[in-house]
């Protein structure tokens, strides 16, 4: 429960942050079909790779799948339902994610059939498309909070499996040290018995040298 109460805290946090760094401009911006009307999220600090893959996500929530236009940088979700744009009918959304030397920006068309979404000419509909952007930069968020907390786990788990491999060797260790009681009290047995088998031997040695002695006593006298 507090490791859940801390990701959300962070989780708000990250996008409270994002959503202040990220802009939502407007401007004519060429792509396949021609130059129109385009509305750009610039992200500081967010790859262009996490910004298409949340796009591609985000905008399945809205109709069909996103699909590569050929030839060109865009992808394309036909059909698209967005509440608030063009009277909340089908309109074709064309995004392109470009990287950024401070991160990326993602830049959207909304084709209403003959016209473009633009403050201008659509303001309501403008407005829509900046709530449904502003909803995109908070799943940006999501998502770099959760890689956040991926790699933050995953280091943990390192962490984890270091402090087990310590555990064991200082379980080695100690096993070490009872063998090396066990040997040692063995080897002063050992001293001990052979200093009194030594002294044995002394004795014997002591007792055979007077047996030698006296044998060669008896040779010189004969």
């Amino acid at each position: 429960m507090r490791k859940l109460s801390l990701f959300f805290v962070i989780l708000i946090s990250s996008t409270f942050c994002i959503a202040q760094s990220s802009q939502i401009s407007e401007s004519k911006e060429t792509m396949k079909l021609g130059t129109f009307n385009a509305l750009t999220v610039e992200m500081p600090s967010v790859s262009d790779k996490v910004a298409l893959k949340v796009w591609k996500e985000y905008i399945k929530g809205y109709g069909p799948k996103a699909k590569k236009v050929k030839k060109s940088k865009e992808i394309l979700s036909s059909g698209a339902i967005i509440g608030g744009i063009n009277s909340s009918d089908p309109l074709d959304i064309y995004a392109k994610v470009e990287d950024q030397s401070n991160g990326s920006n993602l830049t959207v068309w909304f084709n209403m059939g003959e016209f473009y979404v633009s403050s201008g000419s659509f303001p309501s509909d403008y407005t829509a498309a900046e709530k449904f952007l502003q909803g995109y930069n908070r799943e940006v968020a999501k998502e770099l909070v959760v890689m956040e907390l991926d790699d933050a786990e995953k280091k943990m788990k390192k962490m984890e499996k270091e402090m087990k491999s310590l555990k064991k060797k200082n379980d080695d260790f100690h096993k070490d040290i009872e063998k090396a009681k066990k040997a040692i009290a063995k080897a002063e047995n050992n001293i001990e018995e052979n200093e009194k088998k030594q002294k044995e031997q002394s004795s014997l040695i002591s007792d055979q040298s007077k047996a030698v002695e006296a044998i060669k006593g008896k040779l010189s006298e004969m």
